[in-house]
């Protein structure tokens, strides 16, 4: 008889090999079946609609119910990507910027002054836009994309008074001056 250890081990190495065999006999024999076969299909043309499997009527007319209809209704609703401020400059200003005289389609840093000319009545301006167009001002005219209004002309600059509201309520008057341009720029 063997001693009681190698007894052990022996009986231990059985019970592993026995499993071995018996795990990779029934495991490991079957492969995997093969994957499906790709079968390419023609898009369906723009215009033709696909040809659509006769359903029972009871059936579609339970997949109309379970669908809920979604509407909306714009009219009367401010569009989110408009700012409302310009909207309201313009509603209360009462006209488009299409409509304005093209002296206050621009901002005052778009106007060059270009030369004044001195008469009996008073003076006036010569004024440029960004377009070389060129317009005569007085005192009174009004001038720039704030609704300023030409308060004062002088030999080197004009003056306009520009009055705006305040985050507050409160009215602000600005004065503002576009100096004459000379032949090198400025």
């Amino acid at each position: 008889m063997r001693p009681a250890p190698v007894r052990r081990i022996s009986l231990a190495v059985g019970i592993l090999a026995a499993i071995s065999l018996f795990a990779g006999g029934s495991g490991c024999s079957k492969e995997p079946p093969p994957p499906q076969p790709v079968v390419k299909r023609q898009a369906p043309k723009p215009g033709a609609k696909a040809p659509a499997a006769p359903a029972a009527p009871a059936a579609v007319a339970q997949a109309k119910k379970a669908e809920p209809a979604a509407l909306y209704d714009p009219r009367g609703k401010r569009d989110p990507f408009v700012s409302f401020i310009k909207v309201e400059e313009r509603k209360k200003a009462g006209i488009g910027a299409a409509s304005l005289p093209p002296l206050q389609r621009y901002d005052l840093g778009e106007l060059k002054f270009v030369g004044v000319i001195w008469t009996k009545t008073g003076a006036r301006a010569l004024v440029e836009d960004a377009e070389g167009k060129g317009y005569s001002v007085t005192v009174g005219t009004r001038i720039g994309r704030s609704g300023g209004v030409v308060s004062r002309i002088t030999g080197k600059e004009i003056f306009v008074r520009e009055e705006f509201v305040g985050n507050r309520g409160e009215k602000i008057v600005r004065e503002s001056g576009i100096q004459l341009t000379t032949a090198g720029g400025k």
